[in-house]
């Protein structure tokens, strides 16, 4: 009888004790939780304070186009650098950053620039039939297209504010391809580094794929401005973020 009864504590004690553990860890895993989403907040908040004064989301040079954000053709003036239609703001700032990688001495070619949301259709459409007619499925070669290819309407390019520019060399040497690679270059290399200067930021990077929606590209610059571009280089941001901290900043300032 005295047996059973020592047991029964012993059981009761461990029952107890055990039941001690699962809230605490329970506790420290929410404590973890919230320590994360606090540290989150703090750097969002400081990131908010050190944005650029005189900046505002609604800025032209910061118009945000991606498959989650379509625009119809949108109105702007035009004007060529090397028979390539951009927007006309971004003459200036484009022939000198062409002109820097010139002095440098890593001569860069200048791609392509503004396409027209018709032209982004036909893109669009070729690709698909590409792979079609190397034996892919269209549901394989859908898959495919949006995977590298800019869904009409949801084109960087119809912005005017995007151009493609590589290494002269490479360019010539690789068969005129867009290839991530190119990156392996001191030339392109160059123009990552130095675009922030012109105004401009390399858009599709290793890590933002989550936020842009298209995977990295080392030759797809954008112009945001100086101001912008320096602070989106130096904190890491896609243009997706980096306006919605913009965003927030208005938000609070109302």
């Amino acid at each position: 009888m005295k047996k059973t009864i020592v047991t029964s504590m012993v059981l009761i004690a461990l029952t107890s004790l055990l039941g001690g553990c699962s809230t605490n860890l329970s506790s420290s895993s929410t404590l973890s939780h919230s320590s994360k989403t606090a540290k989150t907040q703090t750097k969002r908040q400081k990131l908010i304070s050190a944005l650029p004064k005189g900046v505002r989301s609604t800025d032209s040079d910061l118009i945000v186009v991606n498959k989650w954000h379509q625009h119809n053709e949108l109105n702007f003036s035009k004007a060529t650098v090397k028979d390539i239609p951009v927007r006309e703001t971004i003459v200036k700032p484009l022939t000198a950053f062409l002109k820097g990688a010139q002095a440098a001495g890593y001569p860069a070619t200048l791609v392509s620039g503004y396409r027209s949301v018709d032209y982004q259709e036909t893109v669009w459409n070729q690709s698909i039939k590409t792979y079609e007619a190397k034996g892919k499925s269209a549901k394989q070669a859908l898959k495919l297209t949006k995977e590298f290819v800019a869904v009409p309407r949801g084109s960087e390019h119809q912005t005017g504010l995007a151009v493609d520019v590589m290494n002269t060399k490479w360019y010539d040497a690789n068969d005129s391809q867009l290839l991530s690679k190119s990156d392996q270059t001191a030339g392109q290399q160059w123009l990552i580094k130095h675009a922030p200067e012109y105004g401009f930021v390399l858009r599709f990077t290793k890590t933002g794929k989550a936020s842009t929606g298209i995977g990295y590209e080392s030759w797809h610059f954008r112009y945001v401005g100086k101001k912008s571009a320096a602070f989106m280089t130096k904190h890491n941001l896609t243009l997706e973020q980096y306006v919605s901290l913009l965003k927030a900043r208005e938000k609070v300032a109302k």
